[in-house]
């Protein structure tokens, strides 16, 4: 049984598990990036050609269509969400995913602060991440706010909350939190996978 643990970031439930069968999917995943970073080499890529936040090479947003990798990876996901609502009683009757794709962080890559809305659901694996020190840090949605100078209560953390991921941690948060990725100051390349999940009812529903 998989044992997944509850954070409370500004307000948000956030849940972390370590993922099963990782090095399965760790060796997997390396394979999918192995060959899209050598593009030249083996004439083919999915690389979107638009710019996002994340300052980084990725593959497509809809990689679950494209690799059974990232499909059967994005199947897993979904049993573990399914139990989790099953779990916590949220209103969530059908899941679908809308985008799941891979990151690679070279050196001197990083995310900038983003959600991932519209979506209910955003999910961030953690493949290979250790050697280049990642973190992954959710910000306050008004730290856009003004504040007063000399105020001891505005420091940094009341504003960000940053954590340390490992190979294998699994997050999942509301996709409208605000969140970014350190910048990888080392030579080792830092993979993490990323899908976003929406909920789909078969109902309207009424006020509860």
């Amino acid at each position: 049984m998989i044992n997944i643990q509850t954070l409370e970031i500004f307000g948000d439930e956030v849940f972390t598990f370590k993922m099963p069968n990782h090095d399965k999917w760790e060796k997997q995943l390396k394979e999918i990036v192995k060959v899209e970073d050598n593009k030249n080499l083996h004439n083919f890529t999915t690389e979107p050609d638009d710019e996002c936040n994340v300052k980084a090479k990725r593959t497509a947003w809809d990689s679950h269509l494209r690799y059974p990798t990232i499909r059967d990876l994005s199947t897993e996901l979904i049993k573990i969400v399914l139990n989790l609502i099953d779990q916590q009683n949220f209103d969530a009757p059908n899941i679908e995913v809308t985008e799941s794709w891979i990151n690679w962080y070279k050196k001197n890559n990083f995310a900038t602060p983003h959600s991932h809305g519209p979506n209910h659901l955003s999910i961030v694996y953690f493949v290979d991440v250790e050697k280049s020190n990642a973190q992954f840090c959710f910000h306050k949605k008004t730290s856009w706010s003004l504040i007063k100078k000399k105020d001891n209560n505005n420091s940094f953390t009341n504003f960000a909350k940053i954590i340390t991921v490992g190979n294998g941690d699994v997050l999942m948060f509301p996709s409208s939190s605000i969140h970014s990725v350190s910048a990888n100051l080392t030579d080792n390349l830092r993979i993490t996978h990323a899908c976003n999940l929406k909920v789909q009812y078969e109902k309207e529903r009424q006020s509860y």
